[in-house]
């Protein structure tokens, strides 16, 4: 089977494009004609490379995830509910349109989990668990877990950005007040005597009020372009990495850092493991979840070691990253074989710590945040006084 490119239109006239794997070109022309789509063109490409710059949101992941659970729970085919969820206004179009793909994908023999695969922009776990609920033929209730993990790391997510909202707020209200002070009302205030300063504090300011003045297009967009590449960046490994490394320069921000992540790791091999995913590839999967680069490089040696014979709990001690009640609680899962179920029961614990730790963590950034925009328009002040008193002095001379 090879990859094909095609570019139709709808009924209602909405041209639509996408990739396909089927046989020949002709399959995939008759297979848009009975969806009644007006074929423009049809090109065979070499790999099936993601149409999509961005996976897929999280957010429309737990609704797509629940509601198709429960239709499959229900007894519809796959086929007919993906169809029913691509008409659902609460998706945006963006995922409408991947839906359809995926439809169009089943029609041409593909499996739910090669469809998603295909479109390249649903992640790694929800594409396993899809596979081993197919396989085992328990893919409705593989769907009610991957809706129950998703919604569990929406909550936790929601619950740290709601917690962050304020210190980012007054983060953001501190950087505009200083902005506005240092290169608004200083250099007009400074300006009004005359004579202004060239070197200092000051005369910096009133240089870099001045280029604002005369650049000030190009420097929103240089502005615009180091933040977009800096979002990009931190959702890389290198992102990661970042992460790890400032977080560890303060304590509280290391230890809540490392808490989500092994929240999401024993959260995720929970949901893998109970699914029939084989225990070392969901090892590996898990780390990689966690967005932890040194849980991902340790993760390796769990694997290996399982795979050389040893236990769960052996291989997590000897990769000397997990704290001592996982690996604890994960080889009485081990001897029960209820190892799911405990490490589901890990993951609360720190998904609890996690609440915590942030509603801490808030409690020392807002005081500091406070007393650092105090600090600054204090000596800001003085500065502003102390030349201001120059400048008389050199006036009445």
């Amino acid at each position: 089977m090879a990859f094909y490119k095609y570019i139709a239109v709808e009924k209602s006239g909405k041209k639509v494009k996408g990739v396909l794997e089927a046989d020949n070109e002709s399959q995939i022309i008759d297979l848009l004609k009975k969806r009644q789509y007006v074929v423009l063109n049809v090109q065979q490409v070499s790999s099936r490379k993601s149409r999509e710059l961005l996976n897929v949101s999280l957010s429309e992941l737990v609704v797509f995830s629940r509601q198709l659970a429960t239709m499959v729970g229900a007894g519809v085919r796959i086929k007919d509910a993906l169809s029913i969820l691509s008409n659902q206004v609460v998706f945006s179009s963006r995922f409408r349109k991947i839906i359809n793909h995926l439809v169009v994908s089943l029609e041409t023999g593909s499996s739910f989990s090669e469809a998603l695969r295909n479109e390249g922009v649903f992640d790694s776990i929800f594409i396993n668990l899809v596979s081993a609920g197919e396989e085992g033929g328990v893919l409705d209730k593989t769907l009610d877990k991957a809706a129950e993990f998703y919604e569990s790391s929406k909550r936790l997510q929601d619950e740290v950005k709601s917690a962050m909202a304020y210190p980012m707020f007054v983060l953001v209200f501190a950087i505009g007040v200083i902005f506005v002070i240092s290169f608004y009302i200083l250099p007009r205030l400074i300006g009004a005597f005359g004579s202004i300063p060239s070197s200092g504090i000051i005369g910096f300011l009133m240089g870099v009020n001045k280029y604002l003045s005369t650049h000030w297009l190009s420097t929103i967009i240089v502005l615009l372009t180091v933040i977009l590449g800096f979002v990009l960046f931190m959702k890389t490994k290198y992102g990661n990495y970042a992460k790890d490394f400032f977080a560890g320069l303060f304590p509280p921000a290391a230890k809540l850092r490392k808490m989500m992540s092994v929240e999401r790791f024993c959260r995720t091999l929970s949901v893998l493991t109970g699914s029939g995913v084989l225990l070392t590839k969901a090892i590996e999967m898990s780390a990689a979840a966690s967005n932890s680069p040194k849980m991902v490089k340790k993760s390796k040696i769990v694997s290996e070691r399982v795979k050389e014979g040893a236990s769960l709990r052996q291989a997590m001690i000897e990769a000397t990253i997990f704290p001592q009640i996982v690996y604890e609680l994960v080889g009485t899962g081990e001897e029960t074989g209820k190892l799911e179920e405990v490490l589901a029961k890990v993951a609360d614990f720190y998904e609890e710590q996690v609440r915590i730790g942030v509603k801490k963590l808030v409690s020392l950034v807002e005081p500091m945040l406070i007393a650092g925009v105090g600090g600054f328009i204090a000596f800001m002040a003085f500065t502003m006084y102390n030349t201001i008193f120059q400048l008389q002095q050199t006036i009445g001379r």
